[in-house]
């Protein structure tokens, strides 16, 4: 009686063709997850390591050594750290509320079909597409004391002259304004996108119980529209935390240090005060301020899709 020999090598070629099926999909994805680690994590990375250094940018600015969380301390007592942050949320708190409210505003108007409607779309989205660093030279000349067109309309009125970025007040204001001014189309876009995306069957039902625009503007367009709007402030929060160009053009941080916010303090102590520790420090505490943000809005935007499902399933 002869024993058959089993067939070793058709199992093994199996296993190979399936281990290199699995390690496909791996192969794909390396070219982008080596960017995302060069790009994202790399960076995040080494700004924490370095931010447990005193470390100067030049060797004239001293030794590097290890420090541990001695930068991180040294920010806790620092009052320029504190109001420049207490600027930098001033400035989102102010400046983001009211793009919103321009931007919904607008597009609860343009909602519908009319002659011209898809150009006077694309014109408001204009303000967008300029370079912050190009806004922020517009805005400058325009706020010109002697020579900017404001002022002279109103020395045209009668009005006296004013030094717009010369005054605390006026220049935190003015670089506010310039925000709002370029974008809220950003708002604006993203609200109409989510209002094209709402049944219509929904308002005309509504409408032929008699709801006026109101009760339907808050039975029915708000309620569908919260998750984009959740979206559009996450992303313009996020945007508002590393604004620089715009304020470094306007003002450099001035007068005095009532337009410093967050990221410009951030650059003066990498490379004025040539403390790259310090400002990996700052780095990393901003950081912690997007993730706290995006983690809040997050959760609320959950929040709310469960007890939506709640009620469906209700």
């Amino acid at each position: 009686m002869s024993s058959r020999k089993p067939d070793t090598d058709g199992v093994s070629v199996s296993l190979i063709k399936g281990k290199a099926r699995h390690r496909a999909p791996f192969l794909f994805l390396l070219p982008a997850l080596l960017v995302v680690f060069a790009v994202l994590i790399f960076p995040i990375v080494f700004s924490f390591f370095v931010s447990g250094f005193n470390w100067p940018l030049s060797e004239g600015a001293g030794t590097r050594k290890f420090v541990g969380l001695g930068n991180y301390l040294a920010l806790s007592v620092d009052p320029e750290f504190w109001n420049s942050l207490k600027l930098q949320l001033g400035f989102i708190f102010i400046a983001i509320p009211i793009e919103l409210l321009f931007g919904f505003a607008a597009a609860l108007l343009l909602n519908r079909e009319f002659f011209g409607a898809r150009l006077v779309r694309s014109l408001l989205l204009l303000p967008v597409f300029f370079l912050p660093i190009l806004s922020g030279m517009t805005w400058r000349f325009m706020l010109q004391p002697r020579y900017g067109p404001l002022n002279a309309l109103l020395l045209k009125l009668g009005a006296p002259e004013i030094t717009w970025l010369g005054r605390p007040v006026t220049a935190y204001a003015a670089i506010i304004v310039q925000d709002i001014w370029r974008m809220w189309p950003f708002m604006f876009m993203l609200l109409y996108a989510g209002l094209t995306s709402i049944p219509q069957e929904l308002n005309e039902a509504a409408e032929i119980d008699g709801a006026g625009f109101w009760l339907k503007l808050r039975s029915i367009t708000i309620p569908m529209l919260t998750p984009t709007i959740m979206t559009a402030v996450l992303l313009r929060i996020i945007d508002a935390l590393r604004v620089f160009s715009e304020v470094y053009v306007m003002t450099e941080g001035g007068p005095g240090s009532s337009t410093t916010l967050f990221s410009l303090y951030t650059h003066r102590q990498a490379f004025g005060y040539q403390k790259v520790g310090m400002a990996s420090a700052m780095a990393i505490f901003l950081l912690c301020i997007s993730i706290a943000f995006a983690l809040t809005l997050v959760r609320k935007n959950m929040s709310l899709d469960s007890l939506e499902e709640k009620a469906g399933g209700g």
